[in-house]
């Protein structure tokens, strides 16, 4: 009876240790700040994990999107790793990201898109683009993908539908790369270097109640226009 009980507590044990072994749930675990560890979303929406090689995921993203490798990228090169990436999301082919590519997205590869809100203190961005001190006591709230991505939208791909119609058609993304482009591009001379890009916002964060969603975002999950750390320059026809 005693040797039953040890075996029992041995198998316990090791399916415990397994499961520790086992791959991480979405997003992977927590690091600092309650921020997914290693988690990036480039500008058009894809999500980047931590890489085996110890590399940075938005170093991933941006050398991957570097197609001549000269540490710059060109709006020719943006809209290219766009659409490899819109290709990806229109699992049909049929030349939309629909409802269904949507779903997916926000469910099975960018979990993290319908999480709630966050509060976050410390600066924020002017109607100028530049970074101004926060008043005392203030906070804002980063919703969805928000802090995973440079331009703070809580959902970048539903952000690109102009049309408001449900769905993301090829001329839509091809726009929102533009003005995504034109944004990061803060010193206008036609190319983005890692140099200009904004720190991502990892400080310490405390979690609100309810689904995300940006102000004035109607869609699931916190995507909708106008969201986000920077208003409307992320959604359809008023900013990408």
């Amino acid at each position: 009876m005693r040797m039953l009980g040890i075996a029992g507590l041995l198998l316990v044990l090791a399916s415990g240790a397994q499961a520790q072994d086992g791959p991480p749930p979405p997003g992977g675990p927590e690091g600092p700040g309650g921020r997914p560890r290693g988690l990036f979303v480039s500008p058009m929406g894809e999500p980047f994990r931590g890489q085996a090689d110890g590399k940075a995921p938005q170093d991933a993203w941006f050398d991957g999107a570097d197609a001549n490798h000269d540490g710059a990228l060109t709006l020719d090169e943006l809209r290219d790793d766009a659409m490899r990436w819109f290709k990806i999301l229109d699992r049909r082919g049929d030349g939309e990201i629909d409802p269904a590519d949507i779903e997916r997205y926000e469910t099975v590869l960018a979990p993290e898109a319908r999480g709630g809100g966050f509060d976050m203190g410390g600066p924020t961005m002017g109607d100028d683009g530049q970074a101004k001190a926060a008043e005392i006591g203030s906070t804002r709230v980063m919703s969805g993908l928000a802090r995973f991505n440079y331009l703070g939208s809580p959902e970048p791909v539903t952000a690109a539908d102009a049309s408001l119609n449900g769905g993301v058609s090829p001329i839509e993304f091809m726009g929102a790369a533009k003005r995504r482009f034109d944004l990061l591009d803060t010193n206008h001379d036609g190319k983005i270097t890692k140099a200009e890009l904004p720190e991502l916002r990892t400080g310490p964060m405390k979690r609100r109640g309810g689904r995300g969603g940006g102000e004035g975002g109607g869609r699931r999950g916190g995507g909708g226009h106008r969201g986000g750390y920077m208003g409307g320059s992320m959604g359809g026809s008023t900013g990408g």
